[in-house]
């Protein structure tokens, strides 16, 4: 395992300590706690929320818990490999979302995390950023295929009105840059595929495959191949009708094969391949007639639409995998790994063809049970205590011609949010920050709503909500079966008209918000159900449920609590919102509202997500500020006493080990986290979620570090960080010199950006300037991850430099 694998401190980054006072404290809610004799010998952390491994070399169907919807999956072999071992990426639809395209890392194919994203904005436009009454909800990003080639990364996707299909391109797939080409026309769900000889493809289509051919370097189509083979085709075959689309091609022992989601009269969502020893079907067969043999290859439970995943074997073979969703709203379209055995040239899906919902599998890939532990500790979802402390990430420098007046919207503002979060459309960069107050998010009013957005994607063009129509809602995925989300909000800044909160939100919503009225801050809940109808009256539809409102006073801060149950029944998501002026004190605000379920419109078309928003009905200017986001799995509803044991047996194993035994790139990234575990703990807890946040993050790094040794071979690099001012910006630029013997592949990493450089001839340098995208930046540590570029590949040397702080004046308009 290098000690390149991410971030020094990639995943949860918290602050836990609640201010209340210590006459609170005395009053907490009862915890239940293993105590300290023994907890060092009892660690053995859970798997994360989005983690279904279930220790001991097995795990359960679905994965991730979360939305992740039209998969396509991509290997590295260990031979590619910066790393020395299989590497697999995936990638997924998000639509509306800003940023887009995640990146999804995984080493045994069932935890996985995300490293990237293709894109900040999918466009400048109106529509992509919910101006000017346009937007893209049910629209944007669709259907994205991976796949890796010659040492470069693409990604071929389609946009329903953003001017149809485009591809990515980068040679650094966690860190990089992209690189865009439009294709000039809309290929649906298109799937890049690499031909024997390289020849690139895209195979696309709904009712029927097609395909285009395009140029050696992927920048135009220079071929159409419409209708390879179509639906009709296979008529009187059970297996074929409805959808017939999501098509993804493979070439596996001199076969060419398909394979398409179909979903027959009667029938759920099924998988169906195809297959042919000419990839172009009729058009290269002789006397033109279809040469696509059709197999039912997986009909259980709504598994479908997805990707083959090749598993290298011991003895030099290969094994095959489905990697595919499954429909499971309101959560969303949750991705499994599903085993295939082979017979004839065919594969069958799961046990003998079953793919029970929560059935178990044996993991297709073994691990260390250092790196097992850590692996499954990673999450797509986060607890965050906003520190601007997210590494840059190079899509954010995203290159555009910007139309005057929209600058500022959208020039980077200094504040860098973990990759969990995704924007609901592309954000106003103007009203958002993680620096105008240390330690909390600000969101601010920079519109009033109108009430005259619609949905440009239905037909009878229905109208937004306001909370729909709200610029700057930040949000992440739900997992289930159960969610709970806390926040802290401090409303001193808001003005008369605004609506601030924290939702569980699709087209149908639920959220519990402060809302000022003539100076009085309010307190209530508000539910959006089916049916939707056609022509809103906004104000009335957000207005609070009876019951639920409480008049706030004079407080000027409010901590929030929603506890969302997918299971209470399956199908449906019911919320209970609760409130708290203290943070240990709380109060249910009327009963559960609900159910939300899945909108047959498809005008959102994803899973529920938890959101946090500021709007304004009547002037612009407020702001609201968010201290915390903290996870949990456990409800209030559930009844159960506050159990610190997982969080106490963490501390105590921290306090086992010794600084000499790691590096001191992780170790000082560990006793971050202890220290505020030990200082939340300390302080005393009001809710499950003040435990298991510290708890997680800790944990994280406790495993991390167990994968890393302090005894690596060191690597004789010369290092120096500098900052300086350009154009009124400051940056960073780091140096290292390679005094090693031989050729070295060096990571420069700052707060600010990574840069992988390969093959460092000895005497030679790696160099990286690195733009902080605002005028000051504080005293700060460059991270050097030096590694040989020729042998062992779990070899890194970590060198660190300190830059002083530095001030440039204003920062001008990018």
């Amino acid at each position: 395992m290098q000690v390149s694998d991410g971030p020094p401190a990639p995943h949860p980054r918290h602050r836990w300590i609640p201010l209340v006072t210590v006459g609170a404290l005395l009053g907490a809610a009862l915890v239940t706690t293993g105590g300290a004799a023994g907890a060092a010998d009892e660690w053995s952390p859970r798997s994360s929320y989005t983690s279904t491994d279930r220790g001991g070399g097995t795990y359960t169907v679905p994965l991730l818990r979360s939305d992740v919807p039209d998969i396509s999956v991509e290997r590295v072999p260990a031979a590619e490999s910066d790393e020395g071992r299989d590497t697999y990426y995936m990638i997924s639809t998000t639509m509306h979302l800003s940023p887009g395209a995640p990146i999804m890392k995984s080493y045994d194919l069932v935890n996985w995390e995300i490293v990237n994203y293709v894109f900040d904005r999918a466009s400048i436009g109106d529509s992509f950023s919910l101006r000017n009454g346009q937007n893209s909800y049910g629209q944007g990003q669709w259907a994205s295929s991976l796949r890796y080639h010659e040492g470069v990364f693409y990604v071929a996707f389609n946009t329903n009105n953003l001017g149809g299909a485009y591809i990515y391109r980068t040679d650094d797939i966690s860190n990089g840059g992209w690189q865009r080409t439009a294709l000039g026309r809309g290929l649906h769900d298109p799937s890049l595929f690499f031909d024997t000889d390289g020849t690139p493809y895209i195979f696309y289509g709904s009712g029927g495959t097609s395909a285009v051919r395009l140029n050696a370097d992927l920048t135009a189509i220079t071929q159409d191949y419409p209708n390879i083979f179509t639906a009709g085709n296979y008529a009187g075959q059970p297996f074929i009708g409805g959808l017939f689309e999501g098509a993804q091609v493979y070439h596996i022992d001199g076969w060419y094969y398909a394979v398409i989601i179909t979903w027959p009269t009667g029938q759920g969502r099924q998988v169906v391949m195809f297959r042919s020893r000419e990839l172009l079907g009729r058009y290269t067969s002789a006397g033109g007639v279809n040469t696509y043999e059709a197999r039912g290859v997986l009909n259980s439970n709504g598994f479908a639409q997805g990707s083959l995943v090749p598993i290298a074997r011991a003895d030099g073979g290969t094994d095959w995998h489905g990697m595919f969703f499954r429909d499971t709203f309101p959560i969303g379209r949750i991705p499994a790994l599903i085993p295939a055995t082979w017979s004839g040239g065919w594969p069958t899906f799961g046990n003998n063809g079953a793919v029970p919902v929560d059935g178990p599998f044996d993991k297709p890939i073994a691990l260390s049970p250092a790196q097992e532990r850590f692996e499954r500790q990673k999450s797509i979802v986060v607890s965050d205590d906003f520190a601007n402390d997210a590494p840059h990430k190079a899509y954010q420098d995203e290159q555009w011609t910007i139309p005057p007046g929209l600058e500022d919207e959208i020039a980077p503002n200094g504040s860098r949010l973990d990759l969990a979060w995704e924007w609901n459309h592309a954000p106003d960069n103007r009203y958002w920050s993680l620096t105008d107050r240390e330690g909390w998010l600000r969101l601010t009013a920079g519109k009033v709503v109108t009430g005259q957005y619609v949905y440009t994607k239905l037909s009878n063009r229905a109208e937004l909500a306001w909370f729909e129509e709200a610029r700057n809602t930040l949000s992440q995925r739900t997992f289930g079966p159960r969610q709970s989300v806390e926040t802290r909000m401090d409303i001193s800044a808001i003005k008369d008209g605004d609506v601030a909160g924290l939702a569980a939100y699709n087209r149908g919503f639920s959220y519990v918000a402060v809302k000022r009225t003539d100076g009085v801050n309010t307190i209530g809940v508000v539910n959006r159900g089916q049916p939707f109808a056609v022509d809103l009256d906004q104000a009335t539809l957000e207005t609070f449920l009876p019951g639920t409102t409480v008049s706030l006073g004079d407080a000027t801060q409010v901590h929030l609590k929603a506890d969302l149950d997918f299971a209470s029944p399956t199908g449906q998501l019911w919320t209970t919102f609760h409130y708290s002026l203290d943070g240990r004190q709380w109060t249910q605000l009327g009963s559960r509202v609900g159910p939300q379920t899945l909108d047959g419109s498809l005008a959102h078309f994803m899973g529920h997500r938890v959101g946090l928003f500021n709007y304004a009905t009547q002037a612009t200017g407020g702001h609201v500020d968010f201290d915390h986001f903290l996870l949990s799995d456990v409800l209030t509803a559930q009844h159960r006493p506050l159990d610190s044991t997982a969080l106490d047996a963490a501390i105590d194993y921290a306090g086992t080990l010794h600084e000499d035994d790691h590096p001191a790139v992780a170790w000082a990234a560990m006793r971050a986290r202890l220290a505020e575990a030990q200082a939340a703990r300390a302080a005393g807890f009001g809710t499950q979620n003040q435990i298991d946040a510290p708890e997680r993050a800790l944990s994280y790094q406790l495993a991390r570090l167990g994968t890393l040794t302090a005894d690596q071979p060191t690597l004789p690099v010369t290092v120096s960080a500098q900052v300086r001012c350009v154009g009124g910006s400051a940056y960073v630029a780091v140096q290292a010199r390679n005094d090693h013997d031989a050729a070295v592949d060096v990571v420069l990493e700052t707060a600010y950006g990574q840069r992988s450089v390969p093959n460092v001839v000895p005497g030679a340098n790696a160099y990286q300037q690195f733009n902080a995208r605002t005028a000051s930046v504080p005293a700060g540590v460059a991270t050097v991850r030096v590694t040989a570029a020729i042998g062992d590949p779990e070899g890194t040397t970590v060198h660190t430099a300190t830059y002083p702080a530095l001030h440039c004046g204003p920062l001008r308009s990018q």
